[in-house]
């Protein structure tokens, strides 16, 4: 197959101004993640229908061009599993693009196959099997081989005849609640959590007391602060285990970080300061300025109960819509509204969302049914 590798301003408004007279585009990112805090975009893929365009970004100085073009509300852009897609443009880029259609979310509502690669997608409705040999390369490295771009090339191209097939088999209030997920997701995707709330994400933290908690809390803070300033993936720094050994241990002193069984020797010796630090002032710190206490789902007694009763409602809303219950409500979201309701503060409001299963296209056929259901709960 053809492509067009793109690396000047004057090459790339060229062809932006000639995809923007279609009004779908496909898209697709590759990207390099390994040590960094952010995605760091080594190469932009786009398929008009007429020609396909392998976009280097790190050659371009001047990217306005593509970003007009990921913006263009007239020209509708597919990805496939947009999430780290959205991530990566919205750091490359400071933008989400807009308007979307994610295939794989598409597929899950035509019943083809929930979270569906790209290339099972392909191969279901084209009959075509794709390579994928070079999906772990260098995308950063120049030059890029002939078999790198090959491959890049193909991650755009059966992306539109995808998209046409899926559009058209789904109605029209289907194609409307892919719209309304990209939505959600979009929303998610430019959300930032406040470092005070990182500590929200570890695992096991009912296990803590208020002072340990507390001592959690800021070194989880510290962590986020330091991996977006530095943009270092955060278990390069310290690991989550490492954080919570010293949170649980309480070391004042870095000979006593070093003695930690769980802490690193390099986590110690770059950051034992730090952390003996942070005990310290933590255990200076008023009650009344600790953590509320972290609880569990199952920990609460009416858990099991309550948890089956909403998904029966969804289950009931699914076959009602012909929809999969795993596309509708998974354990997760339906986990994510228990919390919602019973905690006072937790990681969705950390994120200043709503609950999946009350917002976008699932509201109106969810929200009222597990609103009553909770209130007659609260009254009994």
């Amino acid at each position: 197959m053809s492509y067009t590798f793109i690396d000047s301003s004057d090459e790339l408004a060229k062809y932006c101004k000639q995809a923007s007279q279609h009004k779908a585009i496909a898209v697709d990112t590759e990207f390099v993640r390994t040590r960094t805090f952010y995605p760091q975009i080594g190469l932009v893929q786009i398929y008009d229908g007429e020609s396909v365009a392998l976009i280097d970004p790190i050659a371009i100085d001047d990217l306005s061009d593509l970003t007009a073009l990921m913006l263009n509300e007239n020209v509708v852009k597919v990805f496939h599993a947009c999430s780290e897609d959205l991530e990566t443009f919205n750091h490359a880029l400071d933008i989400i693009p807009t308007p979307i259609y994610d295939t794989q979310i598409a597929a899950g509502f035509a019943k083809i196959g929930p979270t569906m690669g790209y290339g099972r997608m392909v191969e279901a409705l084209l009959e075509k099997t794709l390579e994928k040999g070079e999906s772990r390369t260098d995308w950063l490295k120049r030059p890029l081989s002939s078999e790198q771009l090959q491959y890049a090339a193909e991650d755009v191209l059966f992306l539109l005849p995808c998209y046409e097939l899926l559009v058209n088999k789904l109605p029209a209030h289907k194609n409307e609640w892919v719209a309304q997920e990209i939505t959600q997701l979009s929303l998610r995707k430019a959300a930032e959590l406040a470092p005070e709330d990182a500590y929200l994400l570890f695992k096991n933290i009912h296990k803590l007391n208020p002072l340990n908690l507390a001592v959690l809390q800021r070194l989880a803070a510290w962590r986020l602060r330091y991996a977006r300033r530095h943009d270092i993936t955060q278990n390069f720094i310290a690991r989550e285990t490492s954080l919570y050994e010293v949170a649980l241990k309480l070391p004042t002193s870095k000979s006593a970080v070093f003695h930690l069984d769980v802490v690193a020797p390099q986590e110690a010796r770059k950051h034992g300061e730090v952390f003996a630090q942070i005990v310290k002032e933590c255990r200076a710190l008023d009650p009344n300025e600790y953590p509320p206490h972290a609880r569990r789902l199952m920990d609460v007694p009416s858990y099991k109960k309550m948890y089956a009763n909403i998904k029966a409602i969804c289950q009931t809303v699914a076959e009602e819509v012909d929809c999969e219950l795993a596309e509708l409500a998974s354990k997760r979201q339906i986990n994510q509204i228990l919390t919602w309701y019973w905690w006072d503060y937790d990681d969705t409001r950390a994120w200043g969302m709503q609950p999946d299963l009350m917002t976008g296209w699932r509201a109106p056929l969810l929200a009222q049914k597990i609103q009553d259901l909770m209130l007659e709960t609260t009254r009994a």
